[in-house]
C-alpha cells in the first residue's frame, strides 16, 4: 500500500451558512515546518494541487489554474498565523464564495493538517479534497514520481460515490 492509501475520509455536514461543511484531519510523516511549506508555497502547491500564482500571505490574492492555464478558483487570504494556520476565500468558477481554513500542528507521528471548507455547493468537494490530500501525502514524502504518475481523474471518480453518500 502506498502512502495515499492512508488518507482519512473527510466528513461532510450541512453548513449553517448554506451548502456543506467539509472537514479533513490528516497526519503526515514530516515536520510541521515542511507541511506548512507544502500548503503555502506556490511551487509546492502546484505539484500536488494545481498550478497556482499569487500571494498566500495575509491580504494576498491567488489563483489556481487547470492544466490548460484557465482559472478554476481564486481567493484572498483573510487571516494568517504563520506557520500554523490560514483562512482564505475560495471562489470557484460559477459558484458562490466559500471559506477554506487550513491548520498545521505538531503531533507525535509528525505533522497534522486540519482542513475545513465551508459553504461548498457540492458533496463532490469531499472527493476532490480527499484526492488532493493523497497527492499532498506524496509531496510530503518527496515522491515526485508518484505525483507524476497519479491519475487524479480516476481516483476522484472512485471516491465520488463515497462522498455523495456521506
Amino acid at each position: 500500500m502506498g502512502s495515499t492509501d492512508r488518507t482519512n475520509d473527510g466528513t461532510i455536514e450541512d453548513s449553517p451558512r448554506g451548502g456543506y461543511l467539509i472537514r479533513f484531519a490528516q497526519t503526515y510523516p514530516t515536520t510541521p515546518e515542511d507541511l506548512w511549506d507544502a500548503v503555502t508555497d506556490a511551487a509546492r502547491i502546484s505539484r500536488w494541487m494545481a498550478p497556482l500564482d499569487g500571494d498566500l500571505r495575509l491580504g494576498g490574492h491567488w489563483t489556481a489554474h487547470f492544466d490548460d492555464g484557465s482559472a478554476f478558483t481564486a481567493g484572498t487570504v483573510t487571516a494568517c498565523d504563520a506557520p500554523t494556520s490560514y483562512t482564505t476565500t475560495w471562489q470557484a468558477n460559477g459558484e458562490d464564495e466559500t471559506t477554506l481554513v487550513v491548520r498545521v500542528e505538531a503531533v507525535p507521528d509528525g505533522a497534522a493538517l486540519r482542513l475545513e471548507h465551508d459553504r461548498v455547493a457540492s458533496r463532490n468537494y469531499g472527493a476532490g479534497w480527499h484526492t488532493y490530500l493523497e497527492l499532498l501525502a506524496l509531496e510530503a514524502a518527496g515522491d515526485h514520481d508518484g505525483i507524476a504518475s497519479f491519475d487524479w481523474d480516476a481516483r476522484y471518480a472512485e471516491l465520488t460515490p463515497r462522498y455523495r453518500a456521506a
